[in-house]
């Protein structure tokens, strides 16, 4: 049977169709931006940069603003780091290999509302299984209100990601380092090599590639974490665990100023984008460059 241009054409359509929905949604939601619309019914009145100005000038948004910011950094770096030294030491034992890393990607399997649920129980002043365990130990834990107080419940909720994405880094490393020449590794231990030289100093930056991968997909993690704020802490104490998909919500569907929500997803959109092109470029020069 021939096949011509056309019959690929044919396969495209759905793809095209998706992409053009996709784009023209973010279109559409720029324009939003630069409109009055409140309430339900739509309102095309021309604003200009009237609700990015109202945004800015919000405490509430610069909090958000500094909790997707922590989030990059609490939740980004030890998931990569713990993740890459977890997959170097299961390559090291043959025999629970298996088994390991299927106990780290077991997390995965579970949606955020099922962590936020269980990690919020677990975080209860009262009842937790955290506090309970300290409380057998000798620990006082009257004071300890984890995701009540609000300076130790942005890192909670972050703790909480990291369990649950801990999985995916270690995979994503574990199958990069595999593919690595075992030369390379040998002619290390034989010139006397430590553990630490060999994992940080020879493998990791042959692993750029899994790194570019792992980071960008938890980057993107950090963006949607909407369903882990909600079911853990709706934002509270107060609004000091709110991010700025959390902001999104409340200024389109409580407040229904429309306008207000669809200039924070565009914030978002530049927030990600500054972070991710930036590092994937520079990862991929240095990447096809090694």
């Amino acid at each position: 049977m021939r096949y011509y241009k056309s019959h690929g054409i044919v396969f495209l359509i759905p793809i095209l169709v998706i992409v053009i929905l996709f784009y023209g949604m973010i279109i559409w939601d720029v324009f939003a931006a630069f409109t009055r619309w409140q309430g339900l019914l739509p309102t095309w009145q021309f604003s200009g940069f009237y609700n990015f100005i109202r945004l800015f000038q919000m405490d509430r948004f610069w909090v958000n603003l500094r909790n997707n910011i922590l989030w990059l950094a609490i939740f980004i770096v030890p998931t990569v780091i713990v993740g890459f030294s977890i997959a170097y030491l299961i390559t090291n034992f043959k025999r629970g290999e298996t088994i390991l890393w299927q106990i780290f990607l077991f997390p995965m399997a579970l949606s955020f509302i099922i962590t936020g649920v269980l990690w919020a129980w677990m975080y209860d002043p009262s009842t937790g299984v955290i506090n309970s365990i300290l409380k057998i130990v000798g620990v006082n834990t009257s004071r300890i209100g984890w995701i009540a107080l609000p300076k130790t419940a942005i890192y909670c909720m972050i703790f909480s990601a990291f369990w649950q994405y801990l999985g995916f880094a270690l995979v994503i490393y574990l199958g990069a380092i595999k593919s690595l020449p075992l030369e390379m590794v040998e002619a290390a231990r034989v010139d006397g090599a430590s553990h630490f030289t060999i994992s940080f100093r020879i493998i990791f930056p042959n692993v750029g590639h899994a790194t570019l991968i792992s980071t960008t997909m938890l980057a993107i993690t950090t963006v949607k974490a909407f369903d882990l704020v909600w079911i853990m802490t709706r934002g509270g104490p107060g609004v000091s665990t709110e991010i700025l998909p959390y902001l999104m919500y409340r200024l389109t569907f409580d407040s229904r100023d429309i306008g207000m929500g669809a200039a924070t997803s565009i914030v978002m959109l530049i927030f990600s984008s500054i972070i991710v092109i930036p590092y994937s470029l520079w990862a991929l020069k240095k990447w096809v460059r090694i």
